[in-house]
């Protein structure tokens, strides 16, 4: 069983994917050449994001930004308005490229490529790692641990964070798990093109999923990490919902709201014994 920090009965965790145009680029190519598909990734940078840091603002609470290098690049002064509100900028590929048969030297190229491209806004490298969709190769937890990465978030395996092991042995790595559950793109992404289109559930709907779900880890103690993607639950009414979600995450006595990087860093320093 996890114990948290200073009597905190619960922990959360409000992860947000910046994948902007590369949400689509990545699952389909035809998009570079679609100005208006490329447009509903640009609303995550132009709109959504500044929507969001204003709501997280509003309740005094931190994230963590998983961000590709080519988002960086191309939409970098909103980028640094993330970093400037201390907020987590963590790895999360260049074009959100998703290769489960890349080598361990091709990958240590683009992990190096996309560092040095977060470095140049944050002036140090990301501790943090998630794998676009999630998808792993089988070096990439022996090769995050080399480089000194407190954690991944890509797993769905538990209701808590736990360490990593490699060859059979414990590491300092910390895991996130998460759900597709707890992902927004589960409820309310739609696409006239490829990836296929989904219902658009109300934000009704989806705050009751997670506050019911939140609701029921807080009586457990555990904890609760949520995907949010500035592309999709941007928009007016989805914002709302989720800062609904975050006022009812607060009310409740005990509740840990924290940046990965600060959670994990609290995590290797208690030890593996913690669980």
């Amino acid at each position: 069983m996890v114990t948290w920090p200073d009597g905190y009965k619960c922990a959360v965790v409000l992860t947000f994917d910046l994948d902007a145009e590369t949400l689509w680029t990545s699952r389909n190519e035809e998009s570079w050449k679609s100005p208006r598909v490329l447009s509903c990734g640009a609303y995550g940078p132009n709109e959504g994001v500044p929507r969001l840091l204003d709501l997280l603002d509003r309740y005094d609470v931190p994230g963590t930004f998983f961000i590709p290098g080519w988002v960086i690049e191309n939409h970098e002064e909103v980028v640094r308005e993330i970093h400037g509100r201390g907020h987590e900028i963590a790895y999360h590929g260049y074009l959100h490229e998703c290769n489960v048969n890349i080598s361990r030297e091709e990958d240590l190229k683009l992990v190096e490529k996309c560092e040095g491209i977060i470095e140049g806004i944050t002036g140090k490298r990301p501790v943090g790692h998630r794998s676009p969709m999630g998808e792993m190769p089988p070096h990439t937890l022996d090769m995050l641990h080399e480089r000194g990465y407190l954690y991944s978030s890509n797993m769905m395996d538990r209701d808590v964070p736990y360490f990593h092991r490699v060859e059979n042995k414990e590491i300092d790595l910390v895991e996130f798990p998460t759900d597709t559950l707890y992902d927004d793109s589960s409820h309310y992404f739609f696409t006239l093109q490829s990836p296929p289109r989904r219902p658009i559930a109300a934000p009704s709907t989806v705050l009751e999923i997670w506050k019911s779900e939140f609701d029921g880890l807080y009586e457990e103690g555990k904890y609760l990490n949520l995907i949010i993607h500035p592309q999709i639950s941007g928009r007016v009414s989805r914002v709302k919902a989720l800062g609904e979600l975050i006022g009812h995450m607060k009310s409740r006595e005990g509740t840990w709201i924290e940046r990965a990087d600060k959670m994990a860093k609290y995590l290797i320093g208690r030890n593996a014994s913690a669980f």
